[in-house]
């Protein structure tokens, strides 16, 4: 007698990996709004995390997950209050079943930490040891990994997500539409733009350079940005150069090589730029400072 063969429905399917990382950050880490072609999932493994997706802000505690789906715009930045630690897991699928996820937080259970946990593991043991640097953007290499350890790693993330998803609504957060929530994503997406400044000080940076870095369009990040600090990014901008530009003449920095080094076009828009806001200009600041 022939048994008929019965194939294995499979609701969720994984092509591959596209990163793993265990990051430990400080209460000040941000990083720019991104776009990614794969699904992201994000665990926080201590502290709290702010996370920004498509405009709308969430608070991911410890123990919690959040879904990025593939070319969701999305930031994560630290609370300013705690240091955190995240595991991310990148990886590609096309299955239908992954819509479950978009715009959902979980509050892990004891077998959903324990399927992370056994991943982290193989992790470890196919890696040598979980990526840690957020520069680091090399391809995961599993040359030396033993033979069955990216199938365990699909394995143990495919029942995760299966588990997830029929424990349904019993572990997920719909994703808070307050308008607290919009609050959190515009005020941590100023300071991101505030910090993208500071660390551009001694470049030439537009308004539309900062537009396309954080995928905004001039009015409404002109508009985000006022209402926040009370003037528009350029303007910001601006002062933070003239506080440093102070700061450099101040340690006798010649005048010509602050405008240098702040990036002005002249020494002439530098001058006017300087007396404009303190109100005399850089070479008499500097001889007042003398004196």
């Amino acid at each position: 007698m022939d048994f008929e063969l019965q194939p294995i429905k499979r609701d969720i399917h994984i092509d591959g990996f596209n990163s793993i990382y265990y990051f430990e950050f400080g209460k000040d880490f941000s990083h720019p709004p991104q776009r990614n072609d794969f699904w992201e999932l994000m665990y926080v493994d201590s502290g709290e995390v702010n996370a920004i997706t498509e405009g709308m802000g969430q608070t991911i505690s410890q123990g919690q997950v959040i879904f990025n789906k593939p070319m969701e715009l999305h930031a994560h930045i630290s609370n300013k209050i705690v240091s955190n630690s995240m595991l991310v897991i990148s990886f590609t699928s096309k299955s239908d079943a992954m819509d479950f996820f978009e715009k959902k937080v979980f509050t892990l259970d004891k077998t959903s930490k324990t399927l992370l946990s056994l991943f982290m593991n193989e992790a470890t043991r196919a890696l040598g040891e979980i990526p840690h640097e957020y520069a680091n953007k090399n391809a995961l290499n599993f040359e030396n990994s033993p033979s069955d350890s990216c199938q365990l790693l699909e394995c143990y993330l495919i029942e995760l997500l299966l588990h997830l998803r029929r424990s349904g609504t019993d572990l997920a957060n719909e994703t808070n539409k307050s308008e607290a929530a919009r609050e959190l994503a515009q005020n941590s997406t100023v300071n991101l733009v505030i910090e993208y400044l500071k660390e551009n000080l001694y470049s030439d940076v537009s308004l539309a350079d900062i537009c396309k870095t954080f995928y905004m369009g001039k009015s409404k990040l002109s508009k985000l940005f006022c209402e926040y600090a009370g003037c528009g990014p350029m303007e910001y901008y601006s002062d933070l150069k003239i506080t440093e530009a102070k700061k450099l003449l101040r340690e006798d920095v010649s005048v010509s090589t602050v405008s240098d080094m702040l990036s002005y076009s002249t020494i002439h828009s530098f001058s006017r730029a300087f007396k404009k806001k303190i109100g005399i200009s850089p070479s008499e600041y500097k001889k007042k400072i003398k004196k």
